[in-house]
C-alpha cells in the first residue's frame, strides 16, 4: 500500500493582485513522509510563491486570485530567506519559548523542548544570547530551531543560505542533513546551491515562469543537463564533468544514474578504466 502524502497540491493557479502574469500555473505535486525535496529555478520563477502555497500562507495571507486545492495532513514549520524578519525575542530563549507559551505549554515542558532543540541545532549555551548578535549561520539555525519547536512533520525553507557566507551555508546544510538522517523529517528547500542539493535531496523540482518543468528523483533530474542549462540552473561540477567524459567516450553512461559526489565519479571512472583494460 502506498504511503499517503503529507501534502498534496492539485491544479493550483495563483495570480497576485498586482501581478501581470500568474505566479503559479497548473501546479500538481505531492510530498511524502521522509522525502527531502529541492526546488530550483531562475529569478522570479515562482519558487517562493510555491513554498508559500505549500505552507498555506497563500492564499490566506496574500491578496490575489487562487484556483485549485492544497491538502495538508501535517503540522508545518517554515523558515524564510532572512532569519531576522522572523525574530521577535530579545534572546534565543525568548525566541524559542514565544510560540510554545502561546500554545499553553508549561514552563517545564518549554524548558525541556528548548534543550532538545538547541542540542539538535548545535547551539547549546546560547539561550541568553541575542539572536541579532549571532553569525549569519547561527541566526538561520535559530530560525530553524524556532520552526522545529512544535515538532513539525514538514519543514519548508525558502532560500535559507542565500544571504550567508560559505561557512554559514555549510552550517545550515549540515543541520538539514542531520534532520534528514536522525529525524527522518520531510523537508522542502529552495536554493541556488545545487551542489549541496544534489548531495542532500531525494527529489528535485525545477520551476520556471510559474510552471513545474521537471519533478524527478535527484539522479534523473541532474541527467537533464540540456533542460537545466536552458533555464540557467547551475549543474554541479562533478555532474558536468561526468557528462563530458561520457560525451568524449571515456566512459559510458551508468545505469545507476549520474554520480552526485566526487567519490561516486571516481568509482565509475575506475570501473570504466578496468573495462577498457579488459579486467572486467
Amino acid at each position: 500500500m502506498k504511503t499517503e502524502p503529507l501534502l498534496r497540491v492539485s491544479g493550483v493557479y495563483w495570480h497576485y493582485e498586482e501581478g501581470a502574469q500568474p505566479a503559479l500555473a497548473d501546479i500538481h505535486l505531492a510530498l511524502y513522509p521522509g522525502e527531502v525535496v529541492g526546488v530550483v529555478g531562475p529569478a522570479a520563477a515562482g519558487k517562493t510563491t510555491l513554498l508559500l502555497t505549500m505552507s498555506g500562507l497563500i492564499p490566506s495571507n496574500y491578496g490575489g486570485h487562487f484556483v485549485g486545492s492544497v491538502e495538508s495532513n501535517s503540522e508545518q514549520g517554515i523558515v524564510f530567506q532572512d532569519p531576522e524578519t522572523q525574530f521577535i525575542g530579545l534572546t534565543v530563549e525568548e525566541e524559542l519559548a514565544f510560540s510554545l507559551e502561546n500554545a499553553g505549554w508549561s514552563d517545564e515542558r518549554i524548558e525541556q523542548r528548548m534543550v532538545e532543540v538547541l542540542d539538535l541545532i548545535g547551539l547549546n549555551g546560547f539561550t541568553d544570547r541575542s539572536p541579532l548578535e549571532l553569525s549569519g549561520g547561527e541566526k538561520q539555525r535559530v530560525a530553524i530551531a524556532s520552526a522545529l519547536s512544535h515538532s513539525p512533520e514538514l519543514l519548508i525553507l525558502d532560500e535559507p543560505t542565500s544571504e550567508l557566507d560559505p561557512v554559514g551555508a555549510r552550517e545550515v546544510f549540515s543541520l538539514l542533513s542531520r534532520l534528514k538522517q536522525e529525524k527522518d523529517m520531510t523537508i522542502v528547500v529552495s536554493s541556488h546551491a545545487t551542489e549541496e542539493l544534489a548531495a542532500f535531496c531525494d527529489r528535485m523540482i525545477l520551476i520556471a515562469e510559474g510552471k513545474i518543468i521537471l519533478d524527478l528523483p535527484t539522479r534523473q533530474f541532474f541527467a537533464q543537463v540540456d533542460v537545466l542549462d536552458e533555464h540557467g540552473i547551475l549543474v554541479p561540477d562533478v555532474i558536468r564533468f561526468y557528462h563530458m567524459l561520457c560525451q568524449e567516450g571515456v566512459m559510458s553512461a551508468s545505469s545507476a544514474g549520474v554520480p552526485l559526489t566526487v567519490e561516486e565519479l571516481a568509482l565509475l571512472y575506475k570501473e570504466a578504466r578496468l573495462v577498457r583494460e579488459g579486467s572486467l
